[in-house]
């Protein structure tokens, strides 16, 4: 039996689920030595949290009352799930939390032009705070790191699903924009963090030169 296989017969044997939701690397493929188990399991009892550690896998599942999807939820709660795998699913509902936080990523609004030079302009600023050379310096460095990977998206007009699948994201559909966010997350000089802020302005500028 796999370490897949077996975490999910301890959660069926431990939980006795109406439904479950795996979700993150082990449901996209990407799961590693270090990756946590994810997964979402509505199941008769009171909302609770398992992370014990499964064939050296830590679980990161969240056990949910049926009657949490049976009323009004905010899907924002629940957007991890929006490519997870349905192994189970009884009365529907988890078909139907899958269906509702996938229209609400569909339905959510794109930044603005206007917004995305505010956030361009952002970066820009902290650019130029970097260069100050103490401890509030490094920290903003950090900082608009962390951020821009963000505003990226943002820029590409796409939906933001966390670090991981940005990264991914970029990669496959702008190598270059990989590459230079690479080097400036490696090499940490203000030539490649510079190089980064210009190639946000970039995505921006072509995205609305595409627009006319």
């Amino acid at each position: 039996m796999s370490t897949y296989e077996t975490i999910v017969a301890y959660l069926m044997e431990t939980y006795r689920p109406d439904a479950m939701i795996v979700y993150g690397s082990f449901a996209d493929g990407s799961a590693n030595e270090h990756s946590d188990f994810d997964a979402l399991l509505m199941a008769d009892s009171e909302k609770t949290h398992d992370s014990a550690v499964m064939d050296g896998i830590v679980l990161d599942v969240f056990i949910y009352p049926p009657k949490v999807f049976q009323g009004e939820y905010n899907p924002a709660d629940f957007v991890q799930v929006y490519d997870g795998n349905i192994l189970l699913d009884k009365s529907g509902l988890a078909k139907a939390l899958k269906d509702r936080v996938l229209a609400f990523i569909e339905n959510t609004p794109t930044k603005t032009e206007d917004e995305i030079l505010q956030q361009i302009a952002w970066c820009k600023k902290m650019l130029a705070r970097t260069s100050r050379g103490d401890a509030e310096g490094y920290y903003r460095w950090h900082w608009l790191l962390l951020d821009s990977l963000e505003i990226y998206m943002d820029a590409k007009r796409l939906y933001y699903h966390g670090p991981k699948k940005a990264l991914r994201a970029m990669a496959q559909m702008d190598a270059e924009a990989y590459q230079i966010y690479s080097q400036a997350l490696k090499e940490f000089t203000q030539e490649t963090l510079s190089q980064w802020v210009a190639c946000l302005e970039g995505v921006s500028l072509a995205y609305t030169n595409a627009k006319k």
